[in-house]
């Protein structure tokens, strides 16, 4: 989704990351969910592998490619990476 990309600065990502929720009773039903980052350089590997992993799954991961400014991803619309990539930095 659209949302799972920004353009905030590390100290705006830890600023937002800091916040404590203050309301006990959510509003909303809550979905246990696990996170997967894939740290690469380029192209992933193993990335049909990863697709049936996540298969059947929908809805209980969230995952995030963070990769190269450079590196463009080539991902079809149904895939689990598309439009997944995070903007990064190089250091």
């Amino acid at each position: 989704p659209s949302r799972a990309r920004h353009a905030m600065t590390d100290e705006e990502l830890l600023w937002r990351a800091s916040f404590a929720p203050r309301v006990r009773p959510y509003p909303f039903p809550r979905v246990p969910k696990v996170a997967f980052m894939f740290l690469t350089r380029g192209p992933l590997p193993l990335a049909p592998l990863w697709e049936r992993f996540f298969r059947g799954h929908e809805g209980r991961y969230s995952v995030y490619v963070h990769a190269l400014p450079s590196y463009r991803a080539n991902f079809t619309k149904d895939s689990v990476f598309y439009h997944r990539q995070i903007p990064s930095k190089v250091s």
